[in-house]
């Protein structure tokens, strides 16, 4: 595990930082791979979704990421999760998740009757809510799912301005909640300030993949 080479495959630069920053805390002298196509979000936008040749491109990043040598593969961009979803393990012969996938496992975990779902995008605060409430229902919890769109958020930020820009946000909301979900890898690093103010575990897939992704490449004994 010590060595292990994880592939990130990201549509938005603003995913890289705190992806990397996961990964190089759970595996500290492996290598991080990043692959970037910073056409796929604007691209899908255009098409009104997940086009089938946009799904083939996502592949053709993971093939190449599995040809090129990588243990674990992550996809950092939630709205094409379903390119990792639809992976057959024993054929690829590594882990391919999704940047939620762990991330919803972990909320559902948890078992919270109200979770606040924050993000800087309408996209990916309605693809995330379906995602996350198919996650619940899977895991047999009942749970409230209240959206968040925080647009200022959307933007590259300094981690701290971020994080003030989240708690802001999140202050002005009215409802209480058990648990607070960070729909975009762009928002972890905020995830320890909303903790410490709110008082309520915070969850980011970052941190979430990293930790599965290290169980998985431990597990096959790399």
């Amino acid at each position: 595990m010590s060595d292990a080479r994880i592939a990130l495959i990201s549509a938005t630069p603003l995913a890289i930082g705190p992806a990397a920053a996961a990964m190089s805390e759970a595996f500290p002298t492996g290598t991080v791979w990043n692959l970037l196509d910073d056409r796929l979000l604007a691209d899908a936008q255009l098409e009104g979704g997940i086009s089938a040749p946009l799904a083939a491109r996502m592949d053709q990043l993971i093939e190449l990421a599995i040809a090129g040598g990588a243990d674990g593969v992550l996809l950092t961009c939630s709205q094409y999760g379903a390119r990792a979803d639809v992976r057959d393990v024993t054929a690829d012969g590594v882990a391919v998740l999704s940047a939620d996938g762990p991330l919803f496992a972990e909320a559902a975990a948890h078992r919270p009757a109200r979770v606040l779902l924050v993000a800087s995008l309408d996209s990916a605060a309605a693809d995330s809510s379906t995602r996350l409430a198919a996650a619940f229902e899977s895991a047999g919890v009942q749970t409230e799912i209240r959206p968040l769109v925080v647009p200022a958020a959307s933007k590259p930020l300094p981690a701290e301005r971020l994080a003030e820009v989240l708690v802001d946000a999140v202050a002005a909301v009215a409802a209480d909640y058990e648990l607070i979900v960070l729909a975009q890898f762009s928002l972890a690093p905020a995830a320890a300030a909303l903790a410490e103010r709110f008082g309520v575990p915070t969850l980011d897939g970052p941190r979430a993949a990293a930790v599965r992704l290290a169980a998985d490449i431990d597990g096959r004994g790399r």
